[in-house]
């Protein structure tokens, strides 16, 4: 009798139209459970040091070797993954405004764990929201579709969020000291563990956002990490301390005689920082996995870790920071395990944040908003073969300065390009190229295939027709929305004569 009720049930759910079925999922089995580990300010070269995070999730899942941000810094970046759309559509260029923009638009409304929440997950956000949060909303302010929230407040930039800082705790101020145990990779991985606890006796799929501090600067390890990585050493690459800019735009050569010299010691010094910051995160996954195991949920949960941008450590001459279109800025790493993923695939196609909102709506059996740029690589994880882009576009800042946003007071700009004037860019990171146009008329291009550290700026070099060809590409790349972003990027490939 109950088995024909339970028929019943699901045939006049399908006859409304309620259940939404992929081609992915599976009518009888549970909506699986997505866990986003998201860092800050982390570059591939930092990788291998993270033995728990690449035998947990990398080993048993898949790496996506070939994944870039579309605007390196943080907050841009941060809103292209809750929304799957290149920066120039969801208006967040810079780190400022930041959320103040982002709320300002009534995007909010609209994002990831909306869609899920509606869909019947239970959600929760610990850590780093938007740069900027809560500005213009109000200290108290839960942003919507969230269960569970607990994010540093950011409105005052004064110090960093490792030690002695704020959290809005589902609207309540909580403030944070200098013990060991208010250390914030440590305080988020106990509410992590809380929030899969209560989703397990809820009987409730969940997407949890666990958003850590490290390695962003200044770099503070826990305790227990202080004395580790004395002897590492910041593995350089020909680019590093690039002594002839001559090539390369004028604004690069005033960035980078903007501060002191950047040496071998200097980037030594951040690398071992940044190392020992990232070891709390090392152990944050092999909590989050055990418990997940033992919970029964594990085999069941699709678990993704990634950075929100790159981070540069002396290439080219430029101070350490991020927000440029070099290869040190724009690729992260990217891993993922969980159903039906085979255990050490790769997945070399080029992948991006604006897809992780695709991809994750995909995996919970949520369709999509018309709005998004990005596409699904769900396929690619299952080892199947589809039509897939060639490029991608980069973009930064506002291009017409007098028309960008006004930041709120006592702000971060987090990014030396911000005080370059006519440094905002837009360009195409091709399978085998960069191409970048500055505000200020300056040009990059760099072929990748024979100069893979973007040595050689080819673009006084180039033919003018290629160059037509470049900039036509581009100009309708940037102003490109849902599908026509997807069919723009199919068609990025490129031959470049001198």
């Amino acid at each position: 009798m109950q088995k024909r009720i339970i028929l019943v049930v699901i045939a006049v759910a399908l006859l409304a139209g309620v259940i939404y079925i992929t081609a992915e999922s599976d009518l009888f089995k549970d909506p699986p459970n997505i866990v986003l580990i998201l860092t800050d300010d982390m570059d591939l070269a930092l990788m291998p040091y993270m033995p728990k995070t690449n035998q947990l999730i990398g080993e048993q899942g898949a790496t996506l070797d070939n994944f870039f941000v579309t605007t390196p810094i943080c907050c841009p970046s941060r809103a292209s993954i809750l929304r799957g759309q290149y920066a120039h559509n969801t208006d967040i260029l810079q780190n400022s405004p930041g959320f103040a923009r982002f709320f300002k638009l009534d995007e909010e409304k609209d994002t990831l764990n909306v869609w899920l929440q509606k869909a019947g997950y239970r959600t929760a956000l610990f850590g780093k929201y938007l740069n900027n949060y809560p500005v213009n909303a109000g200290r108290n302010y839960v942003p919507p579709g969230w269960t569970d929230w607990a994010a540093f407040l950011g409105n005052r930039y004064e110090g960093n969020f490792f030690y002695n800082y704020t959290m809005n705790e589902n609207g309540s101020l909580v403030d944070y000291g200098d013990s060991p145990e208010d250390y914030s990779t440590d305080v988020i991985l106990e509410k992590s563990l809380t929030f899969i606890e209560h989703s397990v006796e809820a009987e409730s799929p969940f997407f949890l956002f666990v958003s850590v501090y490290a390695p962003h600067g200044p770099a503070i390890p826990a305790p227990r990490h202080r004395d580790l990585f004395s002897d590492l050493t910041y593995p350089q690459g020909p680019s590093f301390g690039e002594a002839d800019l001559s090539d390369k735009p004028q604004l690069i050569q005033t960035l980078a005689g903007s501060g002191d010299e950047f040496d071998e010691d200097d980037a030594n010094g951040y690398f071992q920082a940044r190392a020992r910051s990232l070891q709390a995160v090392d152990d944050l996954v092999e909590a989050l996995v055990t418990t997940l195991e033992q919970n029964g949920e594990l085999e069941n949960t699709y678990i993704i870790f990634t950075s929100d941008n790159g981070f540069r450590l002396g290439e080219h001459g430029l101070p350490s920071g991020k927000g440029t279109a070099y290869e040190e800025d724009i690729r992260v790493p990217f891993m993922i395990r969980g159903p039906d993923i085979e255990p050490g695939i790769l997945v070399s196609q080029m992948t991006a944040n604006i897809d992780i909102a695709y991809t994750v709506a995909e995996i919970a059996g949520v369709e999509p908003p018309f709005f998004m740029d990005g596409r699904s690589f769900l396929p690619l994880l299952m080892g199947k073969e589809v039509p897939w882009r060639d490029g991608l576009l980069l973009e930064f800042g506002y291009i017409d300065e007098e028309e960008s946003p006004d930041a709120p007071g006592d702000i971060e700009t987090d990014n030396a390009l911000v005080g370059v004037r006519g440094g905002a860019f837009r360009g195409i990171r091709g399978e085998d190229y960069v191409y970048v146009e500055y505000a200020n008329g300056e040009i990059e291009f760099y072929d990748l295939s024979a100069d893979p550290y973007q040595l050689e700026n080819l673009s006084g070099s180039l033919s003018a027709e290629t160059l037509e060809a470049l900039h036509a590409k581009l100009e309708a790349l940037k102003y490109c929305e849902d599908t026509s972003c997807r069919e723009l990027d199919m068609d990025l490939k490129i031959e470049f004569y001198k």
